[in-house]
């Protein structure tokens, strides 16, 4: 019986520490990872207006290597790294136990995480390797594949269910617009492109599983 859980992980535990310390107003989502025994390969957009300093930060970043575009837009990038397995952070737990992560999204300080555990006692060594490797993380969620339902109503993730509600309830999906986006943002406390990001990402869901679900 597989668990999916959901984690907020300190920007320092996890990948991009160090350019998201350089540049912190980017906005960063991991949307799959490939690993194998010796690599983790994850596949991310960064999206900000300081995408380019972003970029150049990751070639100092120690957390990732072998960055390659694979596709540039004005404000926004595709990227696929390698990070190996030999360090004491949530990545190497990952490796260890097998688990998978399904999606990670950072805003400067912190990542959350969705994870997917083979089983419960899969769950239990990843919790107790962090433990003794005093690697910090707090679970926020977690489900029981036996019951579809709780992955999240449409897989709304619950940054994307904030960020729609608010965008919602201010009138910015209104004709004409009652708000602008950078009034949501700034009572979220985010970037305008974090923001931005979530309310694409929470589309995509909702069209994903009813529209094309209920074909």
């Amino acid at each position: 019986m597989s668990i999916l859980a959901e984690f907020t992980v300190p920007a320092r535990n996890f990948v991009l520490s160090e350019a998201l310390r350089a540049v912190p107003d980017v906005h960063v989502e991991i949307e799959r990872v490939v690993a194998d025994e010796e690599k983790i390969t994850p596949y991310f957009w960064a999206a900000g207006d300081d995408i380019s300093a972003f970029e150049d930060a990751l070639e100092y970043d120690n957390t990732i290597q072998d960055i390659v575009t694979l596709e540039e837009h004005d404000e926004e990038r595709f990227y696929r790294g390698y990070w190996e397995q030999d360090g004491d952070d949530i990545t190497q737990a990952v490796s260890l136990v097998e688990a998978t992560i399904l999606e990670a999204s950072s805003d400067d300080s912190e990542w959350d995480v969705r994870m997917l555990f083979p089983d419960e006692q899969t769950l239990t060594k990843f919790h107790n390797y962090c433990s003794e490797h005093d690697i910090v993380f707090e679970l926020m969620r977690l489900y029981d594949s036996r019951r579809p339902e709780a992955l999240g109503k449409y897989e709304i993730t619950p940054k994307q269910r904030e960020a729609l509600l608010a965008a919602l309830d201010r009138g910015y999906f209104e004709v004409p617009r009652s708000t602008a986006l950078k009034d949501i943002a700034d009572a979220l406390d985010i970037s305008q492109n974090a923001l931005s990001t979530r309310l694409r990402r929470g589309h995509a869901n909702l069209i994903s599983n009813t529209l094309r679900h209920e074909e």
